[in-house]
């Protein structure tokens, strides 16, 4: 076989093949100009820190028997992926792609089937940048089927929003062709971002579907949006872009089958403009971390090995404690303004300065990690006393203290247009929900506060007490549920002086049709 480079070798040189008798010890080896690799890796990632009963939990190479063995192919994979673009927590999959990557030729193709997170999380932007460097990016095919199969005698449960047959994981389809480094710079290549309204349900669809998808002449401008049109239908739409133009961003691209959406988006954060012909539009945008500092990471607060607190979920105020706003259950949170849900009771092993300095960074705006779109109701929430977020929220402290800032940011990040801009810039694990780590709070592009008027702000502080107790349907009623039509309406005419109902109207009836918007899964 030809050597190995060292990141085959480690991660190949040794593999045991399990006998009756035992098992054996083999090399194993790829060869160095592959014309064509395509893999659909495990995702597995190294877990923990998590909850409590898996904080030193890591599933990666969870079928080797002993503990210790495991630890000792970690250290191996971490070591060998060190200064890498994959990394432990993106998961293995963004070692098989760096894999590749070392093995293919120039002008060789690969094609990996990866979880969609890999377009826009943040773990996964060092192996983009990768991509966008030595490759040219031909296809990212995502499908955005909301129907779920479930599992019954001999056929596991499956959801359509995957490629894989088992995976409950919204997955995205990568194909690109490696670049020589002598490439002219300044030739433009088009990427096809490929949106399916519906998985094809047998291989003859499939492959009508390819041969529409492969006829179609590229553009010679880009940003092109086209129906694909196939077997007696429109399937959803390609969204062309030249891929000069994705630089170091996350490819927001594939979040929305209508390609429309996400050219609002990137309106909306370049410029504040959401509707072209509005010349009262612009909207200030900046990033969340500009106007907030962000509360405690919830294992601070009740990790039973390193928290400081014990919680108990528990809505009587009378309860000895501090309140705390925990779980995000939908039939509960239905309004603007909540109460506590929960307690922090002190550890008395934990040291009382540190508990101190943590409940000082207590507040009353919460914003929701994982939100699920369809039943829940809120994005964010004003709490009626400074409290500590847990888990399901992430507290939110401004910068510059103001009653009205913490009002006009409630409500934006509650209207349409905060929703749109929440979808594109989250993890998106699964159809339906868009998540919030710490670090991609920080980077959420909202409403910039500073920038409104002292009116502006005694416009927000109103509107906000007087709709807070108004309870809002789920977010998949969006474009119909009263509450919500009157939050945006008012928002936007009364707080930011735009005056574009019907145009909100029917941006929130585009965005309700979007399955990520009803999705529940």
């Amino acid at each position: 076989g030809l050597p190995p480079s060292p990141l085959t070798y480690a991660s190949l040189h040794h593999l045991a093949e399990c006998l009756r008798t035992g098992e054996r010890a083999f090399d194993a080896y790829m060869p160095n100009d592959s014309h064509l690799i395509i893999a659909n890796p495990p995702y597995t990632r190294a877990g923990g820190p998590g909850d409590d009963a898996h904080t030193s939990w890591n599933p990666m190479f969870g079928s080797v028997l002993s503990a210790s063995d495991a630890a000792i192919m970690t250290a191996s994979l971490k070591n060998t992926l060190q200064g890498s673009p994959a990394n432990l927590y993106a998961g293995l999959g963004s070692a098989f792609v760096l894999l590749a990557k070392e093995r293919i030729r120039i002008g060789g193709r690969l094609a990996f089937v990866l979880p969609a997170t890999a377009l826009t999380g943040i773990r996964w932007a060092p192996l983009r940048n990768m991509l966008s460097e030595d490759f040219d990016i031909d296809w990212i095919v995502v499908s955005h089927d909301a129907r779920t199969r479930h599992a019954r005698s001999g056929f596991p449960g499956r959801l359509f929003v995957a490629f894989s047959e088992s995976t409950r994981m919204a997955e995205a389809l990568i194909v690109a062709t490696r670049k020589s480094p002598s490439l002219n710079v300044n030739q433009k290549h088009f990427v096809r971002f490929v949106n399916l309204r519906h998985n094809p349900d047998d291989a003859i669809n499939a492959m009508e579907i390819s041969k529409a998808l492969l006829d179609m002449p590229l553009p010679t401008n880009g940003d092109k949006q086209i129906e694909i049109g196939a077997v007696g239908g429109s399937w959803g739409e390609i969204l062309i872009v030249e891929q000069g133009s994705l630089g170091n961003r996350a490819w927001t691209e594939s979040t929305f089958v209508q390609g429309r959406l996400s050219s609002i988006a990137t309106s909306l954060v370049e410029s504040g403009t959401w509707c072209i012909g509005l010349p009262d539009s612009g909207i200030p945008i900046t990033t969340l971390s500009e106007l907030c500092d962000l509360g405690p990471y919830h294992m601070q607060i009740k990790n039973s090995k390193q928290g400081l607190f014990k919680v108990e979920a528990t809505t009587d105020q009378t309860r000895a404690g501090h309140p705390a706003l925990w779980h995000h259950k939908s039939r509960h949170i239905t309004t603007l303004g909540v109460e506590a849900n929960a307690r922090l009771i002190e550890r008395s092993e934990r040291d009382p300065s540190a508990q101190s300095r943590m409940l000082d960074r207590a507040g009353r705006l919460q914003l929701a990690c994982e939100l699920r779109h369809a039943p829940q109701r809120l994005a964010a929430v004003l709490t009626d006393e400074a409290m500590l977020g847990i888990r399901s929220w992430i507290t939110l402290l401004a910068k510059k203290p103001d009653r009205g800032k913490e009002a006009a940011l409630c409500l934006w990040l509650n209207s349409s247009l905060g929703l749109l801009l929440r979808i594109v810039h989250a993890n998106r694990p699964y159809l339906g929900r868009s998540g919030l780590t710490h670090s991609t709070a920080r980077s959420l592009p909202v409403l910039d506060i500073d920038a409104l008027s002292k009116a502006q702000l005694e416009a927000a502080h109103a509107l906000f007490h007087e709709m807070k107790q108004e309870p809002l349907l789920g977010f998949a009623h969006l474009a119909m549920d009263p509450v919500r039509r009157e939050l945006d309406h008012r928002l936007l005419g009364e707080v930011l002086g735009c005056s574009a109902k019907d145009e909100i109207d029917q941006f929130a009836k585009m965005l309700n049709r979007e399955p990520t918007i009803t999705a529940r899964h």
